[in-house]
């Protein structure tokens, strides 16, 4: 090989070395350890003059945040991700519930290729399963793609008009809780995609449903056989309209019913969870009722869901106006207090 090819390539091989096994605690020799490589691994034979050379170029010419030591040591200092940014990514990645726990070991492995031998290893050994629930679905992250792809507005850089999906959705029975079965007897279901949403853990799809003519959210782990379909997207006027903060907050509550403006008293060790709820949008008011309670005044959508989501919290919040949605939280505790009686 000539003598210009073998420098291009020995340059190439130091670079992918620091990358590999260096960083700012790990520093590397350039006899002991990148001359070893090269003989052994790439078969290219340096002095250590030339290894400095090539290490010169990488940090001058290409921008490598190289920090030279005593004895002809070097380490690396910085790369695209910082460690801790990496550690962020697989913690997120293994505490997604949609993706499954074979899929999650790989990925943490492809953002160790981001870092160094040794911080890979750590990363490893740091990130762990942590104990939830997640999905025991491997095509999860095929589905993301295809309903992705149906929504492009853009394909190989030219225009394209989104399109409906198909799919089967899924559940539980009591009969076998370890497997799925199809909603309505199979029947497929057929929507215009908007926007993929995280919420828990979970992935959702957020979809048009002309039949309905409203909105509908779908777990994503639990839609089947995926397909595009050639027919144009419905629903744009509509989901233009939409503000999205306000829809996903009610929705993944679990609030849909009629929507009434409620004054709700909590105790005021809450007001970290309140304002998790509500948010601190305009449309959101929060006041001091006295030393040990405050008030929360916001839109909400009243439903058995949001009336059990109170109750959760006992004695310490209480729904102060309006009246009639007070009654219907008494009637609410009543009807679940009658399944208790003795028959």
């Amino acid at each position: 090989m000539p003598k210009n090819e073998i420098t291009k390539l020995r340059i190439l091989y130091v670079a992918k070395y620091l990358l590999e096994y260096s960083d700012e605690n790990h520093p590397v020799a350039t006899e002991k350890g990148i001359c070893d490589y090269l003989k052994n691994e790439c078969d290219i034979v340096a002095e250590r003059r030339a290894i400095y050379r090539d290490i010169a170029l990488l940090r001058d010419v290409f921008g490598m945040d190289i920090d030279g030591m005593q004895g002809g040591r070097f380490r690396l200092l910085s790369r695209d991700f910082d460690y801790d940014e990496l550690r962020l990514l697989a913690e997120c990645v293994c505490a997604a519930k949609f993706v499954s726990a074979p899929q999650a070991r790989d990925l943490v492995e492809t953002l160790g290729k981001f870092c160094s031998f040794y911080q890979r290893e750590e990363l490893e050994k740091e990130v762990f399963m942590c104990d939830r629930v997640k999905t025991t679905e491997k095509h999860i992250i095929k589905i993301i793609d295809r309903i992705n792809y149906a929504m492009a507005k853009k394909r190989n850089g030219k225009p394209h008009t989104p399109r409906k999906i198909t799919f089967k959705y899924l559940k539980y029975t009591i009969d076998d809780v370890h497997s799925q079965v199809e909603r309505k007897k199979g029947n497929t279901y057929k929507v215009s995609p908007f926007k993929l949403l995280i919420n828990d853990g979970n992935y959702y799809l957020l979809a048009f449903d002309s039949e309905k003519n409203d909105f509908r959210t779908y777990r994503v782990d639990r839609m089947k056989d995926v397909r595009e379909i050639a027919e144009p997207r419905e629903g744009e006027e509509v989901f233009a309209k939409i503000d999205l903060t306000t829809y996903t907050r009610r929705v993944f509550s679990m609030f849909n019913g009629t929507r009434e403006h409620v004054v709700i008293r909590f105790i005021n060790p809450l007001l970290d969870t309140v304002i998790e709820r509500f948010g601190t949008e305009s449309d959101v008011f929060y006041m001091a009722k006295d030393k040990n309670h405050f008030i929360v005044a916001a839109d909400v959508e009243i439903s058995d869901q949001f009336f059990g989501w109170l109750c959760g919290f006992g004695k310490k919040a209480k729904i102060e106006n309006p009246p009639h949605v007070v009654e219907q939280m008494k009637e609410y505790i009543s009807k679940i207090q009658s399944v208790y009686e003795t028959e």
